[in-house]
């Protein structure tokens, strides 16, 4: 069986897996503005209908509950910031809340509306604010309900009794529900993970293949262009790998492989991004570097391979060297025929003896 590549593998920080997380934060915005809907419509009626019954406590209050949700709503569409959005819709509702508890509402009906805020608040917030919010709710109401006399409404045994452990049952299986849901979350996150570092791996040297090029960096490139371009291929080939292959058995052209790959890593910053293209070939690609910067890279890189030794099983020590053809990618969409420019440099270095850069910048192929 191969050995993977013990060298560095910064490449693979450059995953993501947005869409799994992007679903997740889908999920909490569609909870959190359906009850921001919901809310405001029914704050709306209710403010309606029973000002002359409300206290002038309550009735401001519902006033601004609704206010700062659709204050928060504006936040959210011109800033994307939905946790600061959530974390404070849920503690102007958990206001609103005590106030209902406090002043018993319309016909000391209060405590029914109560019951949805564990619900809608695991949801929109996650465990740990969902929960300290909860909570927090629970203990305010039970301070209000069997606390001492602040003015407050009174309420029957029974119906606090009551309300207090269906709200207890709510919060307990909502908790229950978002804990194992956000676990579960978590889990299929990192098998997906896993599972996209494991396509974007070359299986022999342990770094990237030629699908982390099509499929996600050049993506990652378009998103971000200001990171990336302009940017420098650098096309390598193995020189004289077959007879590698047929003097020293496909075992050794395996360590070959990996050893380059390791030199690729080491000799090569962090920011550049190197893959295996398929056998004997590799790309490196060079962020913010100009083709003619990169073809001095890639002469140094060079002439380090030519003086790197591997020994084989019998301590012979056996010389490489490899081919490098250079060209500069401005645009994302141009990047094919800046491949296809690169191999045909690789081409030229190949028929002029090998061992050579080549690139738009070298009037004469690098010795």
């Amino acid at each position: 069986m191969a050995k993977k590549s013990v060298s560095g593998q910064s490449w693979l920080s450059l995953i993501n897996i947005d869409k799994v997380y992007s679903s997740d934060k889908q999920r909490q915005a569609f909870s959190l503005f359906t009850m921001i809907a919901i809310a405001i419509i029914v704050i709306s009626m209710l403010v309606v209908f029973n000002y002359k019954v409300y206290s002038p406590i309550l009735t401001v209050s519902l006033i601004a509950v609704n206010i700062t949700l659709i204050s928060g709503a504006f936040y959210f569409i011109k800033t994307a910031k939905l946790e600061m959005v959530a974390l404070i819709s849920m503690c102007i509702v958990f206001i609103m809340c005590v106030a209902l508890t406090y002043t018993g509402g319309k016909e000391n009906t209060a405590l029914y509306w109560l019951m949805f805020y564990p619900v809608v608040c695991f949801a929109a917030l996650g465990v740990k604010h969902g929960c300290r919010l909860g909570l927090g709710l629970l203990l305010c109401c039970s301070v209000i309900l069997y606390g001492p006399d602040f003015g407050q409404v009174a309420y029957g045994s029974v119906e606090k009794s009551r309300f207090l452990a269906l709200f207890t049952l709510v919060f307990i299986f909502s908790f229950i529900g978002e804990y194992f849901r956000f676990k579960s979350h978590l889990a299929i996150a990192d098998i997906t993970l896993a599972q996209t570092q494991d396509a974007y791996t070359d299986q022999l040297t342990g770094g990237a293949n030629r699908r982390f090029i099509s499929a996600h960096f050049l993506k990652l490139a378009a998103k971000t262009p200001e990171k990336y371009l302009p940017f420098s291929i650098l096309l390598l080939d193995l020189d004289f790998f077959k007879r590698l292959n047929d003097t020293y058995g496909h075992d050794f052209g395996d360590i070959v492989l990996i050893e380059f790959t390791k030199l690729l890593d080491s000799q090569f910053p962090s920011s550049a991004v190197k893959a295996r293209y398929g056998g004997e070939e590799f790309v490196v690609i060079l962020p913010k570097e100009t083709a003619s910067a990169a073809t001095k890279i890639a002469d140094s890189f060079k002439q380090c391979v030519a003086k790197q030794a591997i020994l084989t099983d019998d301590n012979e020590r056996v010389f490489i060297t490899c081919s490098i053809g250079v060209a500069q990618v401005d645009n994302v969409e141009h990047f094919s025929a800046a491949l296809k420019q690169a191999d045909e440099y690789l081409y030229l270095a190949k028929e002029r003896g090998r061992n050579r850069v080549v690139s738009k910048h070298t009037q004469e192929p690098y010795e």
